[in-house]
């Protein structure tokens, strides 16, 4: 049995408290008679907490019933899942289970989790080392960054891989095709941020032009989640890493240059309205007729609206075309790597083994594509990390598969072949760093674009309102500002 330490031992308590109460409920629902044999003595009961929703949590709760139906019950293992919204709530939950918050729930035995939260729980003490768990041969199955993604304590592995994603570029094609023809637009200039603006701000002229005696009266063109992303993968393929850690130590560097052309390629295109965020996730911004044209993640395939349902009713149907992720012009391409993968809580080896034994069977190639055919995640072994596998694993299963979540699979699994793929190490304070990246800069062009409106609302022309803010002196006061903000949180 693994040491415990005095720092966790209370909450670890809690952790082994969780498979009687859940193996109660499992053992009512008679999930252990599976395939006509006795059932073990003692069987193990695990709890699971994950964010999957929709498509993705149908999916997921399946392949729970049938290894509960079948492998576990012939090993005397049975799991509990439960979705907890996004990924924020999940986060939030599992930290007040583990350090015992009054009102919260006992802690799970696996949860979805990634490295920043999975680093600060195993300071705690309480997140287990599964590395044991798998053999060599076992390991080799696997994506090879996908699983150093996890090995951020020496060779110990802390988190393991289930399902992983990167980000495209998602475009209302039949939107698209109609300033195409008019204006002729080249789909070629959406491989990179530079082209993207430039796009945009065509778009924004044409759709302007289409309300005579109406000045300024143009469409947004993009928006783009996960902002973070841009400012963190944006400054590693400009040549200067923001988080660059060792030892879990961090090094916060800001790059002048970087952040200014950074700054063009975003603030500077939403300032005068050729970007735009208003709803919850930018493919409710396509939905709405908003914009037409997102990056986000290949896992939110599944969410991209196949109809157009504008404020005044009118609705009307649209084709989706997925693209790879945008790169800055002379650089090579790089996406994020992401996508939660299971954190195994530090208990009992029984326990934890067991937990890897569930882990292991979810994610061989038969469960694994499966799981990737309906929600859109990508595979995580060597051998499903394979397009037609893919989709040969949705035919078999005889789901209806969409074109468009098949060729957001298709682009996915292809970058992860020709992009590098990028994920920041976890530090201390990582998550709340992260935080600062992701709104930064992001709300700075919300309020600059709100009061950019509000003179032009007065009578002063666009230009002369955009010029106001589009200044050298308020990139300076931003850039101050962020790189203030970054080292106060990981101080």
């Amino acid at each position: 049995m693994p040491s415990e330490d005095v720092k966790g031992e209370n909450v670890m308590g809690k952790w082994r408290r969780t498979a009687a109460q859940a193996l109660c409920g499992v053992l009512a629902l008679g999930l252990l008679s599976g395939c006509g044999k006795s059932k073990p003595a003692d069987p193990v009961g695990l709890t699971v907490w994950h964010y999957y929703n929709g498509a993705q949590q149908q999916i997921f709760n399946q392949l729970v019933d049938e290894f509960n139906e079948t492998i576990g019950a012939e090993q005397g293992v049975v799991v509990e899942a439960h979705s907890y919204g996004g990924v924020n709530e999940l986060t939030e939950k599992v930290q007040d289970a583990a350090y015992g918050k009054v009102g919260a729930d006992s802690p799970p035995d696996m949860f979805a989790a990634y490295s920043d939260t999975a680093w600060e729980l195993n300071r705690a003490g309480m997140v287990a080392d599964i590395s044991p768990y798998l053999t060599e041969e076992e390991r080799e199955r696997y994506v090879p960054a996908y699983l150093s993604e996890g090995e951020f304590i020496g060779d110990e592995l802390k988190i393991f891989p289930v399902a992983k994603s990167t980000e495209a570029l998602f475009l209302n094609k039949t939107a698209w095709d109609e300033f195409a023809a008019a204006t002729g637009a080249d789909e070629g200039d959406l491989a990179t941020w530079e082209g993207l603006a430039a796009l945009a701000e065509d778009y924004y002229n044409w759709t302007d032009s289409l309300t005579p005696g109406v000045l300024d009266d143009g469409a947004a063109f993009f928006g783009r989640d996960a902002f973070a992303n841009y400012i963190i993968l944006g400054s590693y393929q400009l040549g200067v890493e923001l988080f660059r850690v060792e030892d879990g130590a961090v090094t916060i560097q800001v790059d002048r240059d970087v952040m200014r052309r950074l700054w063009d390629n975003y603030y500077v295109p939403y300032l005068k309205g050729y970007y735009a965020a208003y709803g919850n996730f930018r493919s409710d911004d396509v939905r709405s007729g908003e914009i037409i044209a997102c990056v986000g993640s290949t896992s939110s395939a599944t969410y991209f609206p196949a109809v157009i349902s504008r404020d005044d009713g009118s609705t009307s149907p649209i084709e989706g075309a997925v693209y790879p992720l945008p790169n800055f012009e002379g650089t090579s391409p790089v996406a994020v790597q992401q996508g939660a993968g299971m954190v195994v809580a530090r208990s009992t080896e029984e326990r934890e083994r067991a937990a890897v034994a569930f882990l292991k069977w979810f994610t061989e190639p038969a469960q694994n594509l499966r799981f990737s055919a309906s929600s859109g995640y990508l595979p995580v072994t060597v051998e499903a990390s394979d397009t037609e596998a893919v989709l040969a694993a949705a035919e078999a299963s005889g789901m209806n598969m969409t074109s468009f979540l098949s060729d957001c699979l298709r682009t996915g699994v292809d970058m992860t072949k020709t992009y590098t793929l990028y994920t920041s190490r976890p530090f201390a304070n990582g998550y709340d760093a992260r935080q600062v990246a992701e709104y930064s800069m992001w709300d700075k062009a919300k309020a600059d674009r709100t009061a950019v409106l509000e003179l032009m609302a007065a009578g002063i022309s666009r230009d002369a309102a955009v010029a106001q803010y589009d200044t050298e002196e308020n990139f300076s006061a931003w850039l101050a500002d962020f790189q203030a903000e970054l080292e106060a949180v990981v101080r």
